[in-house]
């Protein structure tokens, strides 16, 4: 994921709604991130957490997510530069 791409956040109810989701992207090989959801989004997240995920992957994420039924809120773009000392935590 370039530093500067559009990001496609998943946002949810709840944390349990977040990690079963992230598993199910996982186990299906769909490459996504555990991150905050960022407060200017409109529909922000009750929990504040957030699936990143990459524009090239969105339309597959979208389709794993039909077929297995995962549960989230709502998925929204974003386009902004990611942080560079993001992931870096010493």
């Amino acid at each position: 994921m370039a530093d500067t791409d559009l990001r496609w956040y998943i946002l949810f109810d709840n944390y349990e709604q977040g990690f079963a989701l992230h598993a199910l992207l996982d186990e299906h090989g769909l490459q996504n991130r555990i991150s905050p959801a960022p407060r200017c989004l409109k529909e922000a997240a009750a929990c504040g957490m957030a699936l990143l995920i990459g524009s090239e992957l969105i339309d597959a994420v979208r389709d794993c997510i039909k077929e297995h039924n995962g549960e989230y809120r709502v998925i929204v773009p974003f386009e902004g530069k990611l942080l560079s000392n993001r992931d870096k935590y010493c």
